[in-house]
């Protein structure tokens, strides 16, 4: 018995050992890892925190702004380049100047020799407000515009005055009403002197015009309408006959004229000096020097009264 068991453990003393031999082969070897240090651990963090920053940072919005900063930033130094080479006046001077505007009293030599001290830089520098003052200021010019036409040429717009008839005796009157200074002697028998000391030129040239159709086909020209510091009109025809007007009615007073005109006066309207027409139900006629009429009626040249009718 005793036998049998010393048997038994020596049998089974190999057979453990090769079981846990086959065991240990069985097991895969479990490798440990080193210990991270805290240091080790932060700038990992660190490092996955940048990665994190910089995807947030750089998103398209992002990179837009910075590249229109990028261009406005390379288009700001051109402009300031330019700003620079253009404020020297040597540089892209002004070589075109063309006017645009009928010409019927000024000359070309004139206009060019009034701009010449503005137009000797470039369009940049010129100072387009000073040379149209000066254009401005010269009387027969109505109105001027400037066009600057890049690199190197300016249009000027110029407006002529258009003279229509004599404001007293140093102006003019153009065709808007608007009186201006200058003196047409080449004109003197063609155009109206026309004044009144309000200095409205307009209504003076309304006045004309109506009194003008008033006494359309008589034959008679107004080259003459004035009105005095009273307001009393005055108007002297063609032929050297002066009509007084007055201050009221006057519009009433030249049909009753037409009237009497074209009733007794026409034949011998040659002999007339002055007529008045100042009279309630008449006119008042003054003769010439020298004319029969003037020695039936009274001493030459004292008006006397002709009543023909209201």
């Amino acid at each position: 018995m005793v036998a049998t068991t010393r048997s038994q453990q020596q049998s089974s003393g190999p057979e453990k050992r090769a079981v846990q031999k086959a065991a240990a082969r069985k097991r895969l070897p479990v490798r440990k890892k080193a210990p991270v240090s805290r240091k080790q651990q932060n700038v990992a963090s660190r490092s996955q925190r940048r990665k994190r920053d910089w995807s947030a940072t750089f998103t398209p919005r992002v990179i837009n702004s910075l590249i229109v900063g990028a261009v406005s930033m390379i288009l700001l130094g051109g402009g300031m380049w330019l700003n620079t080479w253009l404020s020297d006046p040597e540089n892209l001077l002004i070589q075109t100047v063309e006017w645009k505007g009928d010409l019927n009293y000024l000359t070309q030599d004139d206009l060019d020799a009034l701009i010449r001290p503005y137009t000797a830089t470039n369009l940049y520098l010129l100072d387009a407000d000073a040379l149209e003052r000066a254009l401005e200021a010269q009387p027969w010019i109505r109105s001027v515009s400037l066009n600057k036409v890049w690199p190197e040429q300016l249009v000027i717009n110029l407006e002529e005055q258009f003279p229509v008839a004599f404001w007293g005796q140093k102006h003019l009157l153009n065709e808007f009403g608007e009186v201006f200074e200058g003196e047409l002697p080449a004109k003197a028998e063609i155009f109206p002197t026309i004044f009144s000391p309000t200095g409205n030129g307009r209504e003076m040239a309304e006045r004309y015009v109506k009194l003008k159709k008033m006494l359309d086909g008589l034959g008679l020209e107004i080259v003459e309408l004035t009105e005095d510091e009273s307001g009393s009109w005055r108007l002297k025809f063609r032929q050297g006959q002066e009509i007084i007007l007055g201050r009221k009615e006057q519009e009433k007073r030249v049909q009753r004229f037409r009237v009497g005109y074209t009733q007794e006066l026409q034949a011998k309207f040659e002999d007339v000096r002055r007529v008045d027409l100042r009279y309630t139900n008449g006119f008042a006629v003054e003769w010439k020097q020298g004319s029969g009429y003037a020695g039936a009626k009274g001493s030459p040249g004292i008006m006397m009264p002709e009543w023909l009718g209201s």
